[in-house]
Protein backbone atom coordinates (compact mmCIF):
# COMPACT_ATOMS: atom_id res chain seq x y z
CA UNK A 1 0.00 0.00 0.00
CA UNK A 2 1.72 3.30 -0.68
CA UNK A 3 1.82 5.94 2.35
CA UNK A 4 3.34 9.34 2.80
CA UNK A 5 7.00 10.25 3.59
CA UNK A 6 7.60 13.89 4.78
CA UNK A 7 10.94 14.74 3.27
CA UNK A 8 12.83 15.40 6.77
CA UNK A 9 12.29 11.68 6.96
CA UNK A 10 13.68 10.67 3.64
CA UNK A 11 17.51 9.94 3.93
CA UNK A 12 18.69 10.29 0.12
CA UNK A 13 22.04 8.39 -0.24
CA UNK A 14 24.16 8.74 -3.66
CA UNK A 15 26.53 5.92 -4.92
CA UNK A 16 30.30 7.40 -4.50
CA UNK A 17 33.39 6.02 -5.98
CA UNK A 18 34.15 3.63 -3.78
CA UNK A 19 30.78 1.56 -5.60
CA UNK A 20 33.45 0.42 -8.63
CA UNK A 21 35.68 -0.88 -5.32
CA UNK A 22 33.26 -2.94 -3.96
CA UNK A 23 31.80 -4.44 -7.59
CA UNK A 24 35.63 -5.54 -8.07
CA UNK A 25 36.44 -7.41 -4.81
CA UNK A 26 32.92 -8.61 -4.49
CA UNK A 27 32.61 -9.78 -8.25
CA UNK A 28 28.88 -8.31 -8.20
CA UNK A 29 26.97 -5.34 -10.39
CA UNK A 30 27.44 -1.67 -9.97
CA UNK A 31 23.72 -2.08 -8.80
CA UNK A 32 24.47 -4.49 -6.00
CA UNK A 33 27.74 -3.20 -4.97
CA UNK A 34 25.65 0.48 -4.36
CA UNK A 35 23.07 -1.51 -2.08
CA UNK A 36 26.18 -2.89 -0.28
CA UNK A 37 27.79 0.26 0.21
CA UNK A 38 24.23 1.79 1.58
CA UNK A 39 24.16 -0.97 3.91
CA UNK A 40 27.53 -0.27 5.08
CA UNK A 41 29.50 -2.88 3.81
CA UNK A 42 32.31 -0.95 2.26
CA UNK A 43 35.01 -3.21 3.01
CA UNK A 44 36.34 -7.08 3.79
CA UNK A 45 32.14 -8.17 5.35
CA UNK A 46 30.87 -9.65 1.98
CA UNK A 47 26.41 -10.21 2.06
CA UNK A 48 26.86 -13.29 -0.59
CA UNK A 49 29.43 -15.30 1.96
CA UNK A 50 26.48 -16.35 3.71
CA UNK A 51 27.49 -19.10 7.03
CA UNK A 52 25.73 -22.61 6.39
CA UNK A 53 22.47 -23.35 8.10
CA UNK A 54 24.19 -26.44 10.11
CA UNK A 55 26.74 -23.95 10.99
CA UNK A 56 24.27 -21.34 12.67
CA UNK A 57 22.19 -24.16 14.38
CA UNK A 58 25.59 -25.70 15.99
CA UNK A 59 25.87 -22.42 17.99
CA UNK A 60 22.27 -21.90 18.71
CA UNK A 61 21.27 -22.16 22.30
CA UNK A 62 17.40 -22.69 22.89
CA UNK A 63 17.68 -22.12 26.73
CA UNK A 64 17.76 -24.29 29.63
CA UNK A 65 14.98 -26.50 28.66
CA UNK A 66 15.90 -27.76 25.41
CA UNK A 67 18.27 -30.27 26.41
CA UNK A 68 16.21 -31.48 29.28
CA UNK A 69 12.96 -31.98 26.88
CA UNK A 70 15.45 -34.05 24.45
CA UNK A 71 16.32 -36.06 27.29
CA UNK A 72 13.06 -36.85 28.62
CA UNK A 73 12.05 -37.14 24.83
CA UNK A 74 14.84 -39.69 24.35
CA UNK A 75 13.63 -41.98 27.07
CA UNK A 76 10.36 -42.90 26.15
CA UNK A 77 10.26 -45.47 24.20
CA UNK A 78 6.43 -44.76 23.11
CA UNK A 79 5.03 -41.73 22.96
CA UNK A 80 1.79 -43.48 23.06
CA UNK A 81 -1.61 -41.55 22.27
CA UNK A 82 -0.44 -37.90 21.54
CA UNK A 83 -2.29 -34.71 21.37
CA UNK A 84 -0.76 -31.57 19.61
CA UNK A 85 -2.12 -28.43 21.12
CA UNK A 86 -1.65 -25.42 18.98
CA UNK A 87 -3.09 -21.95 18.02
CA UNK A 88 -4.77 -20.54 14.83
CA UNK A 89 -2.57 -18.47 13.45
CA UNK A 90 0.11 -19.36 10.42
CA UNK A 91 2.83 -20.18 13.37
CA UNK A 92 0.59 -22.26 14.97
CA UNK A 93 -0.77 -24.55 12.16
CA UNK A 94 2.76 -24.70 11.02
CA UNK A 95 3.65 -25.83 14.34
CA UNK A 96 1.20 -27.97 14.77
CA UNK A 97 1.80 -29.75 11.18
CA UNK A 98 5.68 -29.78 12.31
CA UNK A 99 4.84 -31.40 15.61
CA UNK A 100 2.68 -34.25 13.94
CA UNK A 101 5.08 -34.94 11.58
CA UNK A 102 7.61 -35.36 14.21
CA UNK A 103 5.42 -37.62 16.60
CA UNK A 104 4.02 -40.17 14.70
CA UNK A 105 7.73 -41.30 14.26
CA UNK A 106 7.52 -42.92 17.70
CA UNK A 107 3.95 -42.98 18.77
CA UNK A 108 0.25 -45.15 18.53
CA UNK A 109 -1.80 -41.88 17.63
CA UNK A 110 -1.50 -38.28 16.81
CA UNK A 111 -4.63 -36.30 17.10
CA UNK A 112 -4.34 -32.48 17.56
CA UNK A 113 -6.72 -29.58 18.91
CA UNK A 114 -6.71 -25.79 17.83
CA UNK A 115 -9.07 -23.77 20.21
CA UNK A 116 -11.51 -21.74 18.01
CA UNK A 117 -10.63 -18.20 17.84
CA UNK A 118 -14.29 -16.79 18.73
CA UNK A 119 -15.11 -19.74 21.10
CA UNK A 120 -12.27 -20.22 23.51
CA UNK A 121 -9.45 -17.96 22.51
CA UNK A 122 -5.94 -18.34 22.12
CA UNK A 123 -4.05 -20.30 24.63
CA UNK A 124 -4.02 -23.47 26.69
CA UNK A 125 -7.77 -23.18 28.46
CA UNK A 126 -8.04 -25.12 31.78
CA UNK A 127 -11.80 -25.82 30.68
CA UNK A 128 -10.94 -27.41 27.37
CA UNK A 129 -7.99 -28.99 29.28
CA UNK A 130 -10.34 -30.92 31.34
CA UNK A 131 -12.40 -32.35 28.71
CA UNK A 132 -9.32 -33.54 26.75
CA UNK A 133 -7.19 -35.14 29.33
CA UNK A 134 -9.22 -37.78 30.70
CA UNK A 135 -9.97 -39.11 26.49
CA UNK A 136 -6.48 -41.01 27.72
CA UNK A 137 -3.57 -39.19 26.17
CA UNK A 138 -0.48 -40.64 26.91
CA UNK A 139 1.47 -37.43 25.47
CA UNK A 140 0.63 -33.68 25.28
CA UNK A 141 3.00 -31.71 22.66
CA UNK A 142 2.08 -27.57 23.08
CA UNK A 143 3.27 -25.05 20.15
CA UNK A 144 2.80 -21.87 20.16
CA UNK A 145 1.65 -21.37 23.30
CA UNK A 146 1.57 -22.55 26.73
CA UNK A 147 4.03 -20.43 28.47
CA UNK A 148 2.37 -18.85 30.75
CA UNK A 149 0.39 -21.70 31.54
CA UNK A 150 2.13 -22.84 34.57
CA UNK A 151 -0.83 -24.06 36.45
CA UNK A 152 -2.29 -25.89 33.38
CA UNK A 153 0.75 -27.71 32.88
CA UNK A 154 1.31 -28.81 36.61
CA UNK A 155 -1.97 -30.18 36.50
CA UNK A 156 -1.55 -32.18 33.49
CA UNK A 157 1.92 -33.27 34.35
CA UNK A 158 0.27 -34.33 37.92
CA UNK A 159 -1.69 -36.74 35.77
CA UNK A 160 1.03 -38.44 34.44
CA UNK A 161 0.94 -37.43 31.29
CA UNK A 162 5.02 -36.38 29.26
CA UNK A 163 4.57 -32.76 28.21
CA UNK A 164 6.69 -31.17 25.69
CA UNK A 165 5.63 -26.83 25.12
CA UNK A 166 7.58 -25.08 22.05
CA UNK A 167 6.84 -21.90 22.22
CA UNK A 168 8.56 -18.10 21.66
CA UNK A 169 5.80 -16.08 23.41
CA UNK A 170 7.18 -13.63 26.30
CA UNK A 171 7.02 -14.96 30.05
CA UNK A 172 4.99 -12.43 32.32
CA UNK A 173 7.56 -10.59 34.10
CA UNK A 174 9.47 -12.12 37.23
CA UNK A 175 7.62 -15.40 36.43
CA UNK A 176 9.66 -18.66 35.39
CA UNK A 177 8.18 -21.21 32.48
CA UNK A 178 7.16 -24.65 33.89
CA UNK A 179 9.85 -27.04 33.60
CA UNK A 180 8.38 -28.65 30.31
CA UNK A 181 8.57 -25.24 28.59
CA UNK A 182 11.34 -25.03 25.69
CA UNK A 183 11.65 -21.37 24.74
CA UNK A 184 14.73 -19.68 23.98
CA UNK A 185 13.25 -16.45 25.94
CA UNK A 186 14.15 -18.18 29.46
CA UNK A 187 17.02 -18.75 30.99
CA UNK A 188 20.14 -19.25 28.81
CA UNK A 189 18.25 -18.66 25.28
CA UNK A 190 20.67 -16.86 22.61
CA UNK A 191 19.88 -13.68 20.19
CA UNK A 192 19.24 -15.95 17.92
CA UNK A 193 16.61 -18.43 19.65
CA UNK A 194 14.85 -15.22 20.99
CA UNK A 195 14.06 -14.36 17.05
CA UNK A 196 12.50 -17.79 16.01
CA UNK A 197 8.89 -18.30 15.92
CA UNK A 198 7.02 -21.28 17.37
CA UNK A 199 7.77 -23.27 14.13
CA UNK A 200 11.27 -22.20 14.33
CA UNK A 201 11.48 -23.44 17.95
CA UNK A 202 10.32 -26.68 17.38
CA UNK A 203 12.39 -27.74 14.01
CA UNK A 204 15.43 -26.05 15.44
CA UNK A 205 14.99 -28.26 18.98
CA UNK A 206 14.19 -31.55 16.50
CA UNK A 207 17.43 -31.03 14.60
CA UNK A 208 19.89 -29.71 16.84
CA UNK A 209 18.94 -32.62 19.48
CA UNK A 210 19.05 -35.14 16.93
CA UNK A 211 15.29 -36.22 17.36
CA UNK A 212 14.72 -37.33 13.70
CA UNK A 213 17.10 -37.93 10.82
CA UNK A 214 18.88 -34.44 9.77
CA UNK A 215 17.64 -35.55 5.96
CA UNK A 216 13.68 -35.72 7.05
CA UNK A 217 14.05 -32.50 8.99
CA UNK A 218 15.08 -30.82 6.25
CA UNK A 219 12.10 -32.14 4.01
CA UNK A 220 9.97 -30.08 6.72
CA UNK A 221 11.80 -26.98 6.29
CA UNK A 222 8.74 -25.02 4.47
CA UNK A 223 6.53 -25.12 7.73
CA UNK A 224 9.56 -23.50 9.13
CA UNK A 225 9.74 -20.51 6.49
CA UNK A 226 6.33 -20.19 6.14
CA UNK A 227 5.57 -19.37 9.93
CA UNK A 228 8.75 -16.97 9.71
CA UNK A 229 7.07 -14.55 7.54
CA UNK A 230 4.01 -15.25 8.79
CA UNK A 231 4.73 -13.85 12.56
CA UNK A 232 7.14 -11.27 11.08
CA UNK A 233 10.40 -12.34 12.37
CA UNK A 234 13.57 -10.58 11.64
CA UNK A 235 15.43 -12.17 9.03
CA UNK A 236 18.76 -12.29 11.22
CA UNK A 237 21.45 -14.75 9.27
CA UNK A 238 19.41 -17.90 10.83
CA UNK A 239 16.19 -17.04 9.94
CA UNK A 240 17.75 -15.94 6.44
CA UNK A 241 18.38 -19.19 5.75
CA UNK A 242 15.69 -20.97 7.32
CA UNK A 243 13.26 -18.94 5.00
CA UNK A 244 15.63 -19.69 2.27
CA UNK A 245 16.10 -23.05 2.48
CA UNK A 246 12.16 -22.92 2.64
CA UNK A 247 11.32 -21.38 -0.39
CA UNK A 248 13.89 -24.23 -2.47
CA UNK A 249 11.86 -26.62 -0.70
CA UNK A 250 8.54 -25.33 -2.20
CA UNK A 251 9.78 -24.61 -5.29
CA UNK A 252 11.24 -28.12 -5.88
CA UNK A 253 9.20 -30.67 -3.75
CA UNK A 254 6.10 -28.31 -2.32
CA UNK A 255 3.84 -30.70 -0.31
CA UNK A 256 0.32 -31.87 -1.56
CA UNK A 257 -1.93 -29.36 -0.24
CA UNK A 258 0.70 -26.40 -0.94
CA UNK A 259 1.35 -27.30 -4.53
CA UNK A 260 -2.57 -27.28 -5.18
CA UNK A 261 -2.83 -23.57 -3.38
CA UNK A 262 0.23 -22.54 -5.27
CA UNK A 263 -1.73 -23.65 -8.38
CA UNK A 264 -5.11 -21.59 -7.52
CA UNK A 265 -3.16 -18.59 -6.72
CA UNK A 266 -1.51 -18.67 -9.89
CA UNK A 267 1.66 -18.86 -8.55
CA UNK A 268 4.60 -20.77 -10.40
CA UNK A 269 7.46 -22.51 -8.88
CA UNK A 270 10.05 -19.61 -10.13
CA UNK A 271 7.42 -17.11 -8.57
CA UNK A 272 7.39 -17.93 -5.38
CA UNK A 273 9.16 -15.23 -2.73
CA UNK A 274 9.03 -14.33 0.01
CA UNK A 275 6.58 -11.17 -1.08
CA UNK A 276 4.16 -14.29 -2.74
CA UNK A 277 3.91 -16.22 0.25
CA UNK A 278 3.13 -12.81 2.54
CA UNK A 279 0.91 -10.93 0.27
CA UNK A 280 -0.70 -14.39 -1.40
CA UNK A 281 -0.39 -17.64 0.39
CA UNK A 282 0.07 -16.40 4.05
CA UNK A 283 -3.04 -14.51 4.23
CA UNK A 284 -5.43 -17.41 3.15
CA UNK A 285 -4.15 -19.84 5.39
CA UNK A 286 -4.94 -17.20 8.12
CA UNK A 287 -8.06 -17.14 6.49
CA UNK A 288 -9.23 -20.72 8.52
CA UNK A 289 -8.48 -19.62 11.83
CA UNK A 290 -9.89 -16.10 11.69
CA UNK A 291 -12.86 -16.84 10.08
CA UNK A 292 -13.79 -20.69 10.79
CA UNK A 293 -11.33 -23.65 11.82
CA UNK A 294 -7.91 -23.36 11.46
CA UNK A 295 -8.14 -27.53 10.89
CA UNK A 296 -8.75 -26.58 7.62
CA UNK A 297 -5.25 -24.39 6.98
CA UNK A 298 -3.71 -28.00 9.40
CA UNK A 299 -5.44 -30.01 6.25
CA UNK A 300 -4.00 -28.14 3.42
CA UNK A 301 -0.29 -28.14 5.18
CA UNK A 302 -0.94 -31.20 6.14
CA UNK A 303 -1.54 -32.34 2.63
CA UNK A 304 -3.18 -36.27 2.58
CA UNK A 305 -7.10 -37.22 1.87
CA UNK A 306 -9.40 -33.96 0.75
CA UNK A 307 -6.92 -31.52 0.47
CA UNK A 308 -8.04 -30.12 -2.70
CA UNK A 309 -11.61 -29.48 -1.26
CA UNK A 310 -9.70 -28.01 1.80
CA UNK A 311 -7.68 -25.77 -0.49
CA UNK A 312 -11.21 -24.69 -2.37
CA UNK A 313 -12.41 -23.88 1.44
CA UNK A 314 -9.31 -21.52 1.90
CA UNK A 315 -9.68 -19.48 -0.74
CA UNK A 316 -13.57 -18.62 -0.05
CA UNK A 317 -13.10 -18.03 3.68
CA UNK A 318 -9.94 -15.35 2.60
CA UNK A 319 -12.36 -13.78 0.25
CA UNK A 320 -15.02 -13.13 2.77
CA UNK A 321 -11.63 -11.93 5.36
CA UNK A 322 -11.01 -9.16 2.47
CA UNK A 323 -14.36 -7.71 2.55
CA UNK A 324 -15.12 -8.06 6.27
CA UNK A 325 -11.66 -6.16 6.73
CA UNK A 326 -12.27 -3.70 4.07
CA UNK A 327 -15.82 -2.67 6.00
CA UNK A 328 -14.39 -2.78 9.55
CA UNK A 329 -11.35 -0.78 8.25
CA UNK A 330 -13.53 2.20 7.24
CA UNK A 331 -15.61 1.83 10.18
CA UNK A 332 -12.37 1.87 12.95
CA UNK A 333 -10.60 4.97 10.97
CA UNK A 334 -14.11 6.52 11.67
CA UNK A 335 -14.27 5.64 15.08
CA UNK A 336 -10.47 6.69 15.71
CA UNK A 337 -11.29 10.20 14.41
CA UNK A 338 -13.43 10.36 18.25
CA UNK A 339 -12.78 11.07 21.47
CA UNK A 340 -10.15 8.02 21.46
CA UNK A 341 -7.97 7.96 18.76
CA UNK A 342 -5.87 4.88 19.58
CA UNK A 343 -9.32 2.57 20.73
CA UNK A 344 -11.72 1.22 19.27
CA UNK A 345 -14.66 -1.30 20.07
CA UNK A 346 -16.72 -2.24 17.19
CA UNK A 347 -20.02 -4.22 18.86
CA UNK A 348 -20.55 -5.90 15.67
CA UNK A 349 -16.89 -6.90 14.64
CA UNK A 350 -16.03 -10.61 14.22
CA UNK A 351 -12.49 -11.06 16.13
CA UNK A 352 -11.42 -12.92 13.78
CA UNK A 353 -10.31 -10.02 11.42
CA UNK A 354 -9.51 -7.35 13.88
CA UNK A 355 -5.45 -8.39 13.94
CA UNK A 356 -5.26 -7.58 10.56
CA UNK A 357 -6.94 -4.83 10.25
CA UNK A 358 -5.17 -3.46 13.34
CA UNK A 359 -1.58 -3.83 11.63
CA UNK A 360 -2.97 -2.13 8.42
CA UNK A 361 -3.92 0.67 10.32
CA UNK A 362 -1.11 0.72 12.69
CA UNK A 363 1.30 0.76 9.34
CA UNK A 364 -0.55 3.62 7.43
CA UNK A 365 -1.34 6.08 10.42
CA UNK A 366 2.40 4.79 11.92
CA UNK A 367 0.35 5.14 15.49
CA UNK A 368 -0.12 2.83 18.19
CA UNK A 369 -3.93 1.02 18.00
CA UNK A 370 -6.07 -1.25 19.74
CA UNK A 371 -9.23 -2.66 17.72
CA UNK A 372 -11.52 -5.09 20.49
CA UNK A 373 -14.79 -6.88 19.80
CA UNK A 374 -17.07 -9.08 21.79
CA UNK A 375 -16.97 -12.31 22.37
CA UNK A 376 -19.06 -14.63 25.03
CA UNK A 377 -18.80 -12.86 28.53
CA UNK A 378 -16.15 -10.33 27.87
CA UNK A 379 -14.07 -8.19 25.24
CA UNK A 380 -11.19 -9.50 23.20
CA UNK A 381 -8.65 -6.74 21.53
CA UNK A 382 -5.48 -6.70 19.73
CA UNK A 383 -2.80 -4.24 20.05
CA UNK A 384 -0.36 -3.31 17.62
CA UNK A 385 2.22 -0.77 18.10
CA UNK A 386 4.88 0.95 15.05
CA UNK A 387 8.33 0.45 15.14
CA UNK A 388 10.05 2.02 18.75
CA UNK A 389 6.99 0.50 21.06
CA UNK A 390 6.78 -2.54 23.00
CA UNK A 391 3.11 -3.71 23.00
CA UNK A 392 3.85 -6.21 26.14
CA UNK A 393 4.98 -3.28 28.33
CA UNK A 394 1.55 -1.66 27.73
CA UNK A 395 -0.17 -4.51 28.59
CA UNK A 396 2.10 -5.23 31.65
CA UNK A 397 0.87 -3.04 34.52
CA UNK A 398 -2.92 -3.78 33.39
CA UNK A 399 -2.13 -7.28 33.89
CA UNK A 400 -4.63 -7.83 36.90
CA UNK A 401 -7.24 -6.60 35.14
CA UNK A 402 -6.96 -8.89 32.04
CA UNK A 403 -8.28 -12.36 31.47
CA UNK A 404 -5.69 -13.47 29.44
CA UNK A 405 -2.66 -11.70 27.20
CA UNK A 406 0.16 -12.51 25.42
CA UNK A 407 2.30 -11.46 22.51
CA UNK A 408 5.03 -9.81 20.91
CA UNK A 409 6.93 -6.76 21.17
CA UNK A 410 4.66 -5.21 18.29
CA UNK A 411 1.88 -7.41 18.48
CA UNK A 412 -0.49 -8.30 21.52
CA UNK A 413 -3.86 -10.05 22.39
CA UNK A 414 -5.74 -9.96 25.39
CA UNK A 415 -9.03 -10.63 26.73
CA UNK A 416 -10.97 -8.78 29.54
CA UNK A 417 -14.28 -8.66 31.31
CA UNK A 418 -16.98 -6.25 29.72
CA UNK A 419 -16.92 -4.67 33.11
CA UNK A 420 -13.76 -4.12 33.37
CA UNK A 421 -13.70 -2.85 29.54
CA UNK A 422 -13.95 1.10 30.30
CA UNK A 423 -11.11 1.22 33.00
CA UNK A 424 -8.88 -0.94 30.56
CA UNK A 425 -9.57 0.88 27.49
CA UNK A 426 -9.08 4.50 28.96
CA UNK A 427 -5.67 3.41 30.47
CA UNK A 428 -4.67 1.97 26.82
CA UNK A 429 -5.82 5.59 25.23
CA UNK A 430 -3.63 7.20 28.28
CA UNK A 431 -0.45 5.00 27.64
CA UNK A 432 -0.73 4.77 23.76
CA UNK A 433 -1.16 8.56 23.34
CA UNK A 434 1.36 9.25 25.78
CA UNK A 435 3.63 6.62 23.91
CA UNK A 436 6.79 8.28 22.92
CA UNK A 437 7.67 7.06 19.16
CA UNK A 438 10.64 8.32 16.67
CA UNK A 439 9.63 7.33 13.37
CA UNK A 440 12.32 5.56 11.50
CA UNK A 441 13.87 7.23 8.70
CA UNK A 442 13.39 6.08 5.05
CA UNK A 443 16.68 5.45 2.98
CA UNK A 444 16.80 5.21 -0.48
CA UNK A 445 19.38 4.94 -3.35
CA UNK A 446 19.20 7.12 -5.74
CA UNK A 447 18.37 5.86 -8.90
CA UNK A 448 15.99 6.29 -11.76
CA UNK A 449 14.24 2.73 -12.53
CA UNK A 450 15.02 2.76 -16.13
CA UNK A 451 18.39 2.42 -14.83
CA UNK A 452 18.20 -1.17 -12.94
CA UNK A 453 18.48 -3.60 -15.45
CA UNK A 454 16.76 -7.27 -14.69
CA UNK A 455 20.18 -9.25 -13.84
CA UNK A 456 21.38 -6.81 -11.88
CA UNK A 457 18.06 -6.69 -9.78
CA UNK A 458 18.11 -10.44 -9.58
CA UNK A 459 21.64 -10.51 -8.08
CA UNK A 460 20.51 -8.36 -5.44
CA UNK A 461 18.14 -10.36 -4.25
CA UNK A 462 20.85 -12.84 -3.59
CA UNK A 463 20.74 -10.78 -0.33
CA UNK A 464 17.27 -11.63 0.61
CA UNK A 465 14.94 -13.05 1.47
CA UNK A 466 13.85 -9.10 2.06
CA UNK A 467 11.23 -8.52 5.57
CA UNK A 468 11.86 -7.80 8.86
CA UNK A 469 15.10 -7.31 9.91
CA UNK A 470 16.31 -7.37 6.64
CA UNK A 471 14.66 -4.97 4.29
CA UNK A 472 14.24 -4.81 0.46
CA UNK A 473 16.69 -1.71 -0.69
CA UNK A 474 14.42 1.22 -1.43
CA UNK A 475 15.64 3.44 -4.30
CA UNK A 476 14.06 7.26 -4.72
CA UNK A 477 13.34 9.32 -7.96
CA UNK A 478 12.86 12.51 -8.30
CA UNK A 479 9.77 13.88 -9.86
CA UNK A 480 10.39 15.93 -13.08
CA UNK A 481 6.67 17.45 -13.57
CA UNK A 482 5.67 15.66 -16.80
CA UNK A 483 5.02 12.71 -15.43
CA UNK A 484 1.56 10.81 -16.53
CA UNK A 485 -0.53 9.25 -13.62
CA UNK A 486 -3.43 7.10 -14.58
CA UNK A 487 -5.59 4.96 -12.99
CA UNK A 488 -5.27 1.28 -12.68
CA UNK A 489 -7.84 -1.58 -11.70
CA UNK A 490 -11.11 -1.60 -12.40
CA UNK A 491 -12.17 0.55 -9.52
CA UNK A 492 -9.44 2.85 -10.05
CA UNK A 493 -8.08 2.30 -6.51
CA UNK A 494 -4.35 2.03 -7.91
CA UNK A 495 -2.44 4.77 -9.58
CA UNK A 496 0.24 3.98 -12.43
CA UNK A 497 3.34 6.86 -12.90
CA UNK A 498 4.14 6.93 -16.58
CA UNK A 499 8.30 8.72 -16.03
CA UNK A 500 10.98 8.26 -18.01
CA UNK A 501 10.02 5.25 -20.14
CA UNK A 502 9.05 3.10 -17.48
CA UNK A 503 5.90 2.47 -15.22
CA UNK A 504 5.68 3.29 -11.73
CA UNK A 505 3.25 1.34 -9.58
CA UNK A 506 1.59 2.88 -6.61
CA UNK A 507 -1.04 0.31 -5.52
CA UNK A 508 -4.03 1.63 -3.52
CA UNK A 509 -2.52 4.99 -4.97
CA UNK A 510 -5.85 6.46 -5.62
CA UNK A 511 -5.73 8.32 -1.68
CA UNK A 512 -2.52 9.95 -2.20
CA UNK A 513 -3.41 11.28 -5.54
CA UNK A 514 -3.26 14.87 -4.42
CA UNK A 515 -0.27 14.69 -2.57
CA UNK A 516 1.89 12.79 -6.22
CA UNK A 517 0.61 16.29 -7.71
CA UNK A 518 2.73 18.11 -6.09
CA UNK A 519 5.22 15.66 -4.49
CA UNK A 520 8.94 15.88 -4.84
CA UNK A 521 9.08 11.76 -6.19
CA UNK A 522 8.82 8.45 -4.77
CA UNK A 523 10.54 6.16 -3.12
CA UNK A 524 10.15 2.42 -4.75
CA UNK A 525 11.13 -1.02 -5.39
CA UNK A 526 11.80 -3.61 -8.06
CA UNK A 527 10.58 -6.85 -8.23
CA UNK A 528 10.17 -9.67 -10.15
CA UNK A 529 7.14 -10.18 -11.91
CA UNK A 530 6.21 -13.39 -14.47
CA UNK A 531 3.92 -12.66 -16.68
CA UNK A 532 3.00 -15.70 -19.88
CA UNK A 533 5.80 -17.74 -18.44
CA UNK A 534 8.35 -14.29 -18.81
CA UNK A 535 10.49 -12.40 -16.45
CA UNK A 536 10.17 -8.50 -15.99
CA UNK A 537 10.63 -6.05 -13.50
CA UNK A 538 7.87 -4.42 -12.15
CA UNK A 539 8.64 -0.73 -10.30
CA UNK A 540 6.14 -0.32 -7.08
CA UNK A 541 6.00 2.69 -4.73
CA UNK A 542 5.92 2.56 -1.45
CA UNK A 543 5.86 5.98 -0.28
CA UNK A 544 5.02 9.38 -1.69
CA UNK A 545 7.39 12.14 -1.10
CA UNK A 546 5.78 14.99 0.40
CA UNK A 547 6.72 18.24 2.57
CA UNK A 548 3.98 17.61 4.91
CA UNK A 549 1.75 15.58 6.18
CA UNK A 550 -1.60 17.04 7.13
Amino acid sequence: MTALCRTDRLRIVRPTSSVKTIAEREGCSLLTAAVLECRGSREGNSSFRRPSLSGLLEGLDLGRGSAEAAGRWKKIPNLGKVLVYGDYDVDGVASTTLAMEICRSKAQQVRFFIPHRHEQGYGLHEAVMDQLLPMGWNTLVVVDCGSKDHEILEKAAAAGINIFVFDHHQPEEGKDFHGTVVNPHGTGGCSFGKALCATGVLWAWAWKFDILPRNRMEGMLDLAALATLADCMPLNALNRELVREGISLMKSRPRTGLARLFSRLGLTGQALSEESLTMKVIPCLNAAGRMDLADTAVGVLHGRSGSDQKVETLLSLNKKRQVLSGRISGEAEELLSGTFSHVALGENWPVGVLSGVASRLCSTKSSPVVLAAPVRGGIRGTLRVPEGGDAMKVLDPISSMLDAWGGHQYAAGFSVARANWPDVSRYLEEALSSMELEEPPVTALEINPDEIALDSWKEVSALGPFGNGNPAPLFFTARTGGEKMLPLGRDGRHIQIETGGVRLLAFDGKSAMDAMSSSGGWVYRPRLDYWQGRERLQYVVDYVVVDDIT
